[in-house]
């Protein structure tokens, strides 16, 4: 059985980017994704983040494409199998990478001057490898397929 909820690392970039009127992300939930992918493409990992913020898990487990990063992530960081299916793993991959995710988004977008959505935009870019993101976008898609189907079968 899934935990209800669980404690991740919120620093001033959630707050800047996930909420208020000037959000760039729709949810604290979308940002956390993105700064886990972040945190993990940087190789930035956090052993024992702050536990400050609270998110239901269902947020992400009930989101497919949510959960399929999470499943994604905790799959790529310890090499079983078995963390596609487990969310304590996938929790506990997801605030790790999670926190070192949001450390480099606030210090190369939050904290520089000038505009977030600028700033992001110019993050984004300088660290694009197109050839590579297309390579993973059809991985991803061909991750999320096999997940449906066998979420499908259970």
């Amino acid at each position: 059985m899934p935990p209800t909820t669980f404690y991740y690392e919120r620093n001033e970039a959630v707050e800047e980017l996930a909420s208020g009127p000037d959000a760039i992300f729709e949810s604290r939930t979308r940002f956390l994704t993105f700064a886990a992918s972040v945190g993990y493409r940087r190789d930035h990992w956090v052993e024992n983040p702050d536990d400050n913020g609270e998110m239901r898990w269902n947020y992400i487990g009930q989101n497919q494409q949510l959960s399929v990063i999470a499943a994604a992530l905790a799959y790529a960081h310890t090499e079983d199998e078995d963390a596609i299916f487990d969310p304590e793993t996938q929790i506990e991959v997801l605030t790790g990478y999670a926190a070192g995710g949001a450390r480099i988004i606030k210090r190369d977008v939050v904290d520089e001057p000038g505009d977030n959505l600028d700033n992001l935009v110019a993050f984004l870019q300088e660290h694009r490898d197109t050839a590579e993101s297309e390579a993973r976008a059809g991985v991803l898609e061909q991750i999320e397929n096999e997940v449906s189907s066998f979420r499908g079968s259970e």
